[in-house]
């Protein structure tokens, strides 16, 4: 079964590529890559993988993620210039291995971009609570946090919050920029990326020059109760696999290729580029923060914030503008993952593996108007009642899984089609690819149980739609050599 970008007036492939506006440059991808990595990962959840998992090591947890993330980057580079499509690892999976797989695959990618946007959404609600509490206009505790979180040993919790408001009005804006058009998304992303940069590389710098070498000791701080992933070389593999979540962004450049103006080369190019960027950015940022406040004071909303102020007054300036990079930034990074869900639900719909509405397109935007709609409302009600920590874990399940089966899908395009042009090649294959596999699965297992739980009880949800929808479409066969 292959994913049809080049056959007759009528196919699924062809009314993508007809009706979407190729807008999207080399520069525009990159920034929509770096746009959708440097997010919450950087500015949120660093501090509590660094606070709960693995001290100042959590600078080789963000090295371990980023090495996984290139070996997946690898895969992605090759299959994204072989089938240019939109759909990213659902497509690829369909191409490779059928519909049913390509469904699930799908399926988990919702849910990766769903709990990803919902979950910066949260991380970024809590430094807007720290600027509103600053300037003296605190937000009424009914609407500044989640009604429910999860204790210690997982259970339910309620907080006596009503919903967090600020995180469902950022899902709301965003949503209506990506029903906009990807050129608006494009220009609100490099505006994003650009403020986020500039004050990550001024932390950088700015901060090295008072770090305190005693935080980084011990640098791999023993386990107090010999928890398996609590803290010790465990701590470290797991605290990468809970901030793999901060990879994301990449895989989600491959789901524009229908608006790219050259895909088979600009979208390859702006994978590996978005990746180097944004691995030596965590890092940086990681190590620096680590060095001004100890790890067990990081385990916070907005530990960057925190990091500055643990290093005196000579720091203590550039926390505002901290504060406003991430409000002004982070939106960039719920804006790309909305925009890459509403394109994975189109391309799924023009398969039909979802019903025809997904792929209805806004007579003056040529925007899938009912998935973005959707995806606005479930992501903004996942935003408003959940806590990020809950969220993250579903994101890197989701996200890992579908990284296995791309680079399991170029082991069996390999072999299945052999011929096919391919502009980006993986090295070493099938080792290479069977390595990223493997890496998938050791993830995976690093991971707490209960996010294996959820995520399970997730793809039931998606096997019964699949049964009660997904399997009546037809496959079409044709070629998918290039895009016209």
């Amino acid at each position: 079964a292959m994913a049809d970008v080049k056959g007759n007036e009528g196919e699924p492939g062809v009314k993508e590529d007809v009706e979407m506006k190729r807008e999207l440059n080399l520069f525009a991808l990159v920034c929509m890559g770096v746009g959708g990595i440097v997010g919450a990962g950087i500015f949120v959840i660093s501090g509590q993988a660094a606070s709960a998992y693995a001290g100042p090591a959590v600078v080789l947890s963000f090295a371990l993620a980023g090495a996984c993330s290139l070996v997946y980057a690898l895969c992605f580079a090759e299959l994204s210039a072989m089938v240019p499509i939109s759909g990213s690892a659902y497509t690829y999976t369909r191409v490779a291995f059928g519909r049913l797989p390509g469904f699930l695959i799908g399926w988990a990618l919702v849910a990766e971009y769903l709990f990803a946007a919902s979950a910066v959404s949260v991380g970024w609600s809590g430094y807007v609570r720290s600027l509103f509490r600053a300037m003296g206009y605190p937000i009424p505790d009914a609407f500044d946090d989640a009604p429910c979180r999860f204790g210690e040993n997982h259970e339910f919790v309620t907080t006596g919050d009503i919903i967090n408001l600020p995180a469902v009005l950022l899902i709301v804006f965003c949503t209506t920029v990506v029903g906009v058009g990807a050129k608006t998304s494009s220009t609100f992303t490099t505006v994003a990326v650009v403020i986020k940069i500039c004050i990550i590389i001024v932390f950088a710098v700015a901060g090295a020059f008072f770090v305190k070498p005693e935080n980084w000791e011990p640098f791999i701080p023993e386990s107090p109760d010999g928890e398996f992933g609590h803290f010790g070389w465990t701590g470290v593999v797991r605290a990468s696999s809970v901030i793999f979540f901060a990879y994301i962004g990449f895989d989600a450049i491959t789901t524009a290729a229908a608006e790219s103006k050259d895909p088979q080369n600009d979208i390859p190019a702006a994978i590996f580029w978005s990746l180097g960027i944004s691995t030596v950015l965590y890092m940086a940022v990681a190590l620096v923060m680590t060095g001004l406040a100890h790890y067990t004071l990081l385990g916070v909303p907005d530990p960057m914030v925190v990091a500055v102020m643990e290093g005196g007054p000579g720091l203590a300036w550039l926390a505002p503008f901290i504060t406003v990079a991430v409000i002004v930034g982070l939106p960039g990074v719920v804006l790309v993952t909305m925009f890459a869900i509403s394109r994975v639900l189109y391309t799924m719909a023009n398969d039909g593996m979802l019903p025809e509405l997904f792929k209805e397109l806004h007579p003056t935007f040529f925007t899938p108007l009912y998935a973005t709609i959707l995806c606005g409302v479930v992501a903004g009600l996942i935003a408003g009642l959940f806590p990020i920590g809950v969220l993250a874990e579903l994101v890197s399940v989701g996200t890992l899984f579908a990284f296995g089966m791309v680079c399991a899908g170029v082991i069996v395009l390999r072999h299945t089609q052999p011929d096919s042009h391919r502009p980006v090649v993986v090295p070493f294959s099938p080792f290479v690819p069977g390595l990223g596999v493997l890496l998938a699965i050791a993830q995976i297992l690093f991971l707490p149980w209960t996010a294996w739980v959820r995520m399970g009880l997730w793809m039931i949800g998606g096997l019964m739609l699949w049964f009660a929808y997904g399997s009546r479409g037809q496959d079409s066969e044709v070629s998918y050599d290039r895009v016209e």
